[in-house]
């Protein structure tokens, strides 16, 4: 009985390692996660604002073509 105890007591410095093996390897997986997550709110925010600006140029594209602009050959 008091062997094993002895065994067991010697075991605990590699049961701590462990668990803090393991402790590190889900820091990492959520600080990953949470980069993954960033990256692709800024993906998204960067295709927004790109398809605003596509959407301005149409717009500005489409009044000055139909004759919106009363500086144009269509005013005065």
């Amino acid at each position: 009985m008091i062997t094993e105890f002895i065994a067991a007591m010697r075991a605990i410095p590699k049961i701590v390692d462990a668990l803090n093996g393991l402790t590190d390897a889900a820091t990492v997986m959520v600080a990953t996660q949470r980069r993954e997550d960033k990256d692709e709110m800024v993906r998204d925010l960067i295709a927004a604002a790109n398809a605003r600006r596509e959407q301005r140029l149409l717009d500005a594209e489409t009044e000055r073509v139909s004759g919106g602009d009363p500086g144009g050959s269509g005013g005065v």
